[in-house]
């Protein structure tokens, strides 16, 4: 199997683990005005092919790509981009992953909700990373980052190595951008 259909099931798989780690029962919602202002700052469906064009994927990547691969979750709020590439010998690969509010019916759950589950979950296995977004972490999967209410996951392949791990910050720097922008 590719990498990039076991990257691609990973965001459904932690989620699903969620509800038996979180200090909330799913219909529970939060308290607390943090939240609210969060769900307030949240509040616009955007694209994640829109945060890193297919353009951006193959200058990161330094080859061509194919037409994006794009799915959705409305349960989690969950929309997903991936770019392969043409060369069918290549390994490489890059993925978009967002979660947002706006998308995903009112169920108590919120996609910083998500991003701080996730977080504590890979407590002892994660690297935090400094200068992406509000908060970021390299953990199973890529790169998560929590930007002003939407939850960011990019992957592009083993990120223990130097070369995938600059990848990654730099395509999660470029995504906050243009989230900011598009809100």
């Amino acid at each position: 199997m590719r990498p990039a259909h076991i990257i691609r099931i990973l965001p459904l798989c932690l989620f699903l683990l969620l509800p038996g780690c979180s200090g909330n029962s799913p219909g529970q919602p939060e308290t607390g005005s943090e939240n609210a202002t969060v769900q307030q700052q949240a509040s616009k469906i955007i694209e994640p092919c829109d945060l890193i064009t297919a353009k951006d994927a193959e200058t990161m990547l330094g080859e061509a790509v194919k037409p994006a691969e794009k799915t959705d979750n409305q349960v989690v709020g969950q929309k997903l981009c991936l770019y392969n590439p043409v060369d069918t010998q290549s390994t490489q690969f890059l993925q978009v992953v967002l979660t947002q509010d706006a998308f995903m019916p009112p169920q108590g759950i919120t996609s910083a909700s998500i991003y701080k589950s996730l977080k504590d979950n890979f407590e002892g296995m994660r690297k935090d990373v400094e200068g992406v977004g509000d908060e970021a972490f390299f953990a199973t999967g890529g790169l998560s980052t929590l930007a002003d209410g939407y939850y960011i996951q990019i992957g592009a392949g083993n990120n223990n190595n130097e070369t995938v791990r600059n990848k990654l910050i730099e395509a999660g720097k470029m995504a906050v951008t243009k989230l900011k922008a598009l809100k």
